[in-house]
């Protein structure tokens, strides 16, 4: 083919009808047909870094996105160590409103991929996300602080104010991170370690003050674990679960197996504990005499509890009770009336969540005045027994959750998880129904290396959840390794408690022949609309946050409006 080529061409002035044969090159072909671009709608590249992003680079691009709304600001630097190109943008929307947008891709042209989008005023958010991603660690606070003096670091959001995305300063979130398997697993080596069967809490903790020791004891059940900090054998700041002070150590005193380790020398600046040990262990020993004094009755988590006489009176209700131990008069008037005989006590608690120091005195009490029955069944009257049930298709509704279950485990998926979450927003928009979110992941751990569960594992693993939960719970797939637990009309406090019971049933046994208990590894991260935000994006990232944070602390269960993070306003 010759290096020019015929095109034929409309000329206006002769005409529709009328071609010019014209020769033109291929060049000048392109150039001809090509439309005429506006350069402000061109992305903005700045001079690319020689190192990564630092706080200044951030806020000089947003900036820029708002002098310029509608234009995509660009900021591209090398990965550390390699040759790979990163690049960040921002804009915002063409009227200049709303959050702007960032996004992370890596590579070039063709091979451009995108690692993470994220609407977002909060710079510090930004800054910490692009660290992360390229250290799989987050700044200092030092950098991040100097966002706010810049007058940029938040910018007003719908989102809830008790949603700080400074909570990255805790926890990178990307790069591969080892999920809880034993809370003991410490970096250091113990310079103390035991058995609470063979020395209970209140000797161990007795033993650390009388030796006026410094550091750290670590105590893990199997379940739970809990944090203590000591100095001069003086109990500064004690954590269990998502409780801390006084009533971690209320918690810990009823534990009667599990491991703990001391660490010398460990220290933490906070306060939370004013009272004396031994003034602890007293209240701590009460607690344990009155659970096994339950216990012994027969009450566990599964038991209904009842009236014993439904029609009393305030008035002796108040007569009874003040014969028994000294408990909050409003608390147990407010639990003994919630009581129908047909919910179970875990039920109860998760509608009234309250501690063990608050409710195992109040049911001590109500069980010793002979004000409630514990049952194993259910004591609620079937108003419905005369009426005939009209018939349910429950083929058709196994259809439809086959339809939306993934086909390989018969776990809701991921999107149909997303479907069902926008409807939950819906009521909450609605009707300010509260709902919380669970994301965990369970893996095994085997020959130093993180495993997936085995079919059967995982199918166990999903009857023991679902024996836990109620049946408008519901429980998914989340991205590509974890599983999400949606639980609507259900308070961050509930949520939490849900999950502690999750984590007992997956570890009361293996899960399967492959499958031990022991090297069952888990971590779970909760969160809540709208305790801890007003928006669906935000509440997820909340809990996968809280979830990151429970897998490079060790512990097993991590509620996002319990992280600290550094305040940059």
């Amino acid at each position: 083919m010759p290096p020019e080529a015929q095109s034929t061409t409309l000329d206006p002035h002769f005409g529709n009808s009328l071609l010019v044969l014209v020769s033109v090159s291929r060049k000048n072909t392109a150039s001809m047909y090509r439309p005429k671009v506006d350069p402000n709608s061109l992305p903005l590249r700045l001079p690319p870094l020689e190192s990564l992003p630092a706080s200044k680079d951030i806020t000089e691009m947003l900036h820029q996105a708002q002098k310029t709304p509608g234009r995509f600001i660009e900021l591209s630097w090398l990965r550390p160590g390699t040759d790979v190109n990163l690049a960040l943008s921002c804009h915002l929307n063409a009227q200049g409103t709303g959050e702007p947008i960032w996004q992370l891709t890596e590579g070039l042209n063709r091979a451009l991929r995108e690692i993470w989008t994220y609407p977002s005023g909060d710079l510090a958010l930004i800054l910490n996300l692009v660290t992360a991603e390229c250290t799989g660690d987050t700044l200092t606070l030092g950098d991040s602080a100097m966002l706010a003096g810049t007058g940029q670091s938040r910018l007003n959001t719908n989102t809830s104010s008790s949603y700080s995305t400074s909570f990255l300063g805790l926890q990178a979130t990307t790069g591969q991170r080892m999920p809880v398997i034993n809370a003991s697993r410490y970096t250091k080596i113990a310079t103390m370690e035991g058995e609470l069967t063979d020395l209970a809490v209140p000797n161990l903790l007795q033993s650390i003050n009388m030796g006026k020791m410094t550091g750290c004891l670590f105590v893990d059940n199997g379940q739970s674990a809990a944090e203590l900090f000591f100095e001069d054998g003086s109990l500064n700041h004690a954590t269990a679960m998502d409780l801390q002070g006084e009533q971690a150590i209320m918690e810990l005193v009823t534990w009667e197996k599990g491991k703990f380790y001391f660490y010398r020398d460990e220290k933490n600046p906070l306060k939370t504990i004013v009272k004396r040990i031994d003034v602890l262990m007293m209240e701590g020993v009460t607690l344990v005499d009155q659970s096994k004094s339950l216990m012994a009755a027969g009450l566990k988590m599964e038991s209904y509890i009842d009236k014993k006489v439904p029609l009393l009176s305030e008035q002796d209700f108040e007569k009874r009770v003040s014969k028994g131990a000294p408990v909050d008069m409003p608390q147990q008037k407010a639990f003994y009336l919630q009581l129908d005989g047909g919910e179970t006590l875990f039920d109860l608690l998760r509608k009234r969540p309250m501690v063990k120091k608050e409710w195992v005195p109040i049911l001590f009490n109500l069980l010793n005045c002979d004000l409630i029955v514990i049952a194993k069944k259910s004591a609620k009257n079937d108003k419905t027994a005369g009426l005939e049930s009209t018939a349910i298709d429950v083929t058709a509704i196994e259809r439809v959750n086959k339809m939306l279950a993934r086909p390989d485990t018969g776990i809701i998926s991921y999107p149909s998880f997303h479907y069902f979450l926008e409807q939950e927003f819906q009521r909450y928009k609605l009707y300010q129904t509260p709902y919380s979110v669970i994301i965990f992941e369970m893996w095994n751990w085997h020959n130093n290396q993180l495993q997936p569960l085995t079919p059967a594992s995982l199918q166990e693993a999903c009857n023991r959840i679902k024996t836990a939960t109620r049946s408008l719970d519901l429980f998914a797939h989340f991205e590509a390794l974890s599983y999400v637990i949606l639980l609507p009309n259900t308070e961050t406090p509930a949520a939490a408690m849900l999950a502690h019971r999750i984590l007992e049933m997956l570890r009361m046994r293996q899960l399967g022949p492959e499958s031990n208990a022991d090297n069952l590894a888990l971590a779970f991260g909760v969160a809540g609309m709208p305790e801890d935000c007003k928006d669906t994006g935000l509440l997820l990232s909340a809990a996968k946050a809280s979830k990151l944070v429970a897998q490079r602390n060790n512990y097993p269960i991590v509620m996002f409006k319990d992280m600290q993070s550094p305040n940059l306003t």
